[in-house]
């Protein structure tokens, strides 16, 4: 049996979905690994336009979702390395390795400067380590208030982020394989924009994956 260290002794380790106190050193309970709202087989990929499609392992759902919030808005940003871990993990079940490089769907300069982090370059980071690949920052957004994440009709929030990105100079796309990170896929608009951006630019094929995605009805 392992002995904790005294960080550990001082800050005991918890899941991250109840946070609950863990006894070992897994990072969720055994409850909630089970509660978790899995997608499987063909629920896995969906399509976003200008992409070979998405892949997400989980649904943005219950007791998912409220974790995720944790994750993007009080400042837990060692979730990453589960939630980044689970994305690559979901990749690799579906023989999804082999590209160029892993980018990301970034934040305004401003909105990462008030939260102190970009949530989706963090998940893209660890993707990257995980599948062994270059982690490649190749876009820029412009500063809009932004849609709630769980408002807006598709038509919407595809006009809110049309010309939103634009592709950072001397990055070469050209016939480049890209793997797109972001955190969730609501109506699939943010990953679409930036698709276009990296296809414009050269890309020869871009495929996405994100921690969740909206249940289709």
């Amino acid at each position: 049996m392992a002995i904790p260290s005294p960080l550990e002794l001082l800050f005991p380790p918890k899941c991250i979905i109840c946070q609950k106190i863990l006894t070992g050193r897994e990072t969720i309970c055994p409850e909630c690994a089970r509660a978790l709202p899995v997608a499987a087989g063909a629920q896995v990929r969906h399509k976003v336009e200008f992409t070979e499609g998405c892949y997400a392992p989980f649904f943005y759902e219950e007791p998912l979702r409220s974790a995720f919030l944790r994750y993007k808005f009080s400042g837990r940003e060692h979730y990453a390395k589960i939630f980044g871990k689970w994305m690559a993990d979901c990749l690799t079940g579906q023989g999804q390795t082999d590209f160029d490089f892993v980018t990301f769907a970034p934040l305004s300069r401003l909105r990462r400067w008030r939260r102190g982090y970009d949530q989706a370059e963090l998940l893209a980071k660890e993707i990257a380590s995980h599948l062994n690949l270059p982690l490649v920052p190749s876009l820029t957004k412009a500063y809009r208030r932004p849609l709630s994440q769980l408002e807006g009709e598709r038509s919407a929030r595809s006009a809110r982020v049309m010309g939103a990105y634009t592709l950072h100079k001397g990055v070469d796309m050209r016939e480049k394989r890209i793997l797109l990170v972001d955190d969730i896929t609501t109506s699939g608009a943010t990953l679409s924009e930036c698709a276009q951006v990296l296809k414009f630019a050269g890309a020869s094929e871009i495929s996405c994956v994100t921690l969740a995605r909206k249940r289709s009805k």
